[in-house]
């Protein structure tokens, strides 16, 4: 398969002939004689022709000269970014001590035959401690009583059985108090405890919540329950298991100060239904209460220790290819060393962005990301016919390594929930781990096209952010991520709006209003790139893009002999992958996005509908504008046009399809 032509130059032969002519007749007024028989006519169609020529050769420049023609001017690919989630690391039992789970740990997916394990790390070390309650406080019709705790768990006695009050009140509740946050762990609650009594009370999902104190102004915040064997004690005794989550602080329960858990009575269930009350609470005989496992941080990436390279040469300008790459950005402690003969001592080197402001004895080396080079100081030879040297040059004979550094990265690492789940060596104590929550942020290194486009802006020389185009095009500077950005005009004088798309992979499908929203890492990412860009006195705001989220409702008539369920779900995806704010708005599939403030007609969604294998003819369509956040569907049809604001965005909320074949 050849590459695709680049046309450097469209600039034909008789572009340049007229071209020419115009400026004759502009700078010598007096050449009146331009037929072609004319010798000055024949010079410049001669040296058309050639310049066409040269053109030509030009436009056949093979795709490995050009990245290093661009790598003359500054301009390297970008590399890619590494997908990040959560790991729940399980243990096989309740610790009897503090169990380590060490940084750097590796954790895969399954490999196949066709498919390579894909590995995430965690980031940090994390600690599942040897935990126990320190409190039991139940709260009982608008009064708190303490119970107390002995022997690491709660075991009450007579009327103290009661866990809520009789008959059990909104707002009841019991709790548990521990003397340290329990930040990101999963807490087992054993319970001993009778049955409670309640007509109509779903064991599945009762009018329970578990909460936990997160400070006494903010109160209190929801848990996950991962396992609840009481039944939301119909059952009796049994196992509730909770992800406390990323804020655990303590706060004052019934006069005592500690971090709380607490199991809160409500007049409707976690999925929003309304649900009959309890007749009879629970009697709680015995709660204990244990750590079970942790949720670490994790990123797609492995990591290379110690990577020697080849010894220096003693000549300025020396470049050594790293075994991996692309690699991720670097972190404490990952940089270049250098031994150089007679010496016994490692010298560590600087990574620089260029040698611009390299004297001769400064340390600096440059590392490209992307292809895992690094590079010393050039030689420069100066106006006055000396040599300008760069950076510092390791002697002949000097050893080169690298002491660590991290590779991998791109989309492969967007993996879904319950993916990773092969610990890739042993930890004493843990017996399962998996991804809760979908793997996000992996972005594959710029391809050479993109990197192209980007080089027609960057020779504009845009590293202050003045207009609304500088903006623009530094937020997608300052991270991969960015997949999209519009600086709408300016409302306050001074105040630059900035909205921006996070780049989502895959996106040809439903896009949730939590993945098409800036994370606030990333907004802090962007924010610190463009402060250090922006006009003194300018004030950056950066917020999510605004987005219409549109339903369409369509009914159809497929060929007699089509699958029905192929074709509905075909004209579902072509659907998602239009109306889509990231890969949108082209009727021949994957496009560049929706443009901002484009309108909508009914009439290209006919299109849509019409292009895909097995459609006859559709028999309706309607439009209806949906609130992303809330889901709720406006009752009445949109018409026929839908008109965005300059700066809004289409998205696609929930599509109805409906295929039916001809009556016979």
């Amino acid at each position: 398969m050849s590459l695709p032509q680049v046309d450097l130059d469209d600039r034909r032969f008789q572009d340049l002939v007229n071209e020419a002519r115009t400026r004759v007749a502009r700078a010598c007024p007096e050449w009146t004689e331009h037929n072609v028989s004319d010798p000055g006519i024949t010079l410049i169609e001669l040296f058309a022709w050639m310049t066409e020529m040269v053109i030509y050769r030009l436009n056949r420049i093979p795709d490995k000269v050009h990245v290093a023609l661009l790598g003359l001017v500054g301009l390297q690919m970008e590399p890619p970014s590494a997908a990040e989630t959560l790991l729940r690391f399980r243990l096989a039992a309740p610790p009897e001590e503090s169990i380590t789970l060490p940084a750097r740990l590796e954790v895969g997916t399954p490999r196949t035959p066709s498919e390579p394990s894909v590995v995430f790390q965690t980031t940090a070390e994390v600690a599942v401690p040897v935990i126990e309650p320190v409190a039991y406080v139940v709260h009982r019709a608008g009064t708190f009583k303490d119970v107390g705790v002995a022997q690491g768990g709660a075991r009450p006695k007579g009327s103290d059985q009661a866990a809520f009050g009789t008959p059990p009140m909104i707002g009841d509740a019991l709790y548990l108090g521990f003397d340290r946050p329990l930040t990101d762990l999963l807490l087992q609650i054993d319970v001993d405890a009778s049955p409670a009594r309640g007509a109509g009370v779903d064991p599945e999902d009762p009018p329970l919540f578990w909460e936990v104190s997160v400070g006494d102004a903010e109160g209190w915040a929801p848990v996950d329950v991962l396992l609840d064997s009481t039944g939301g004690f119909n059952y009796g005794a049994g196992v509730v298991e909770l992800q406390i989550g990323p804020r655990h602080t303590a706060m004052e329960v019934g006069g005592k100060r500690a971090h709380w858990v607490r199991c809160r009575l409500d007049r409707v269930t976690r999925a929003g239904l309304d649900a009959p009350p309890y007749a009879h609470p629970p009697e709680i005989y015995a709660l204990t209460a244990a750590a079970l496992g942790a949720l670490v941080h994790a990123e797609h990436a492995a990591q290379a220790v110690e990577e020697a390279l080849n010894e220096s040469d003693g000549t300025p300008g020396q470049t050594f290819e790293l075994r991996h790459h692309p690699i991720l950005p670097a972190e404490e402690g990952e940089e270049l060393h250098v031994l150089e003969p007679d010496s016994t001592r490692w010298q560590t080197w600087q990574r620089v962005e260029s040698f611009v402001e390299s004297g001769p004895g400064d340390r600096h080396y440059l590392l490209d990301a992307a292809t895992g080079t690094v590079e010393l100081g050039p030689a420069i030879r100066s106006a006055d016919g000396g040599w300008q040297q760069y950076g510092a040059i390791p002697p002949k004979g000097a050893q080169l390594r690298f002491s660590s550094y991290r590779y991998g990265g791109g989309r492969v690492g967007n993996v879904a929930p319950g993916a990773l789940i092969q610990l890739k060596e042993s930890v004493p104590g843990v017996a399962a781990v998996t991804n809760p929550a979908p793997a996000l942020g992996g972005v594959d290194a710029e391809s050479l096209e993109s990197v192209r486009r980007r080089a027609a802006m960057e020779m504009r020389t845009r590293y202050r952010a003045v207009t609304a185009e500088d903006f623009e095009y530094l937020a997608g500077a300052a991270s991969p991520r960015v997949a999209r950005a519009i600086c709408p005009e300016p409302t306050t004088p001074g105040v630059v709006r900035l909205h921006m798309v996070p780049r989502v992979e895959p996106a040809d499908r439903r896009l949730s209003i939590t993945e098409l929203t800036p994370e606030e890492e990333l907004l802090q990412a962007v924010g610190a790139y463009i402060d250090e860009r922006r006009l003194i006195g300018t004030t950056v705001e950066l917020l999510p893009a605004r987005y219409r989220g549109v339903s369409v409702v369509v009914s159809l008539q497929a060929s007699p002999k089509s699958d029905l369920d192929r074709v509905q779900e075909e004209v579902a995806t072509a659907l998602y992958t239009y109306l889509n704010p990231l890969i949108g708005g082209s009727i021949e599939g994957r496009g560049a996005g929706w443009e901002f403030g484009r309108a909508l007609n009914q009439g290209e969604l006919f299109g849509v509908v019409h292009a895909v294998e097995g459609v006859e003819f559709v028999k309706i369509l309607r439009i209806y504008e949906t609130n992303l956040q809330t889901g709720e569907q406006s009752s009445k049809p949109a018409g026929s046009h839908i008109v965005l604001e300059p700066d809004e965005l289409l998205a696609s909320a929930q599509h109805i399809v409906k295929a039916t074949h001809r009556e016979t």
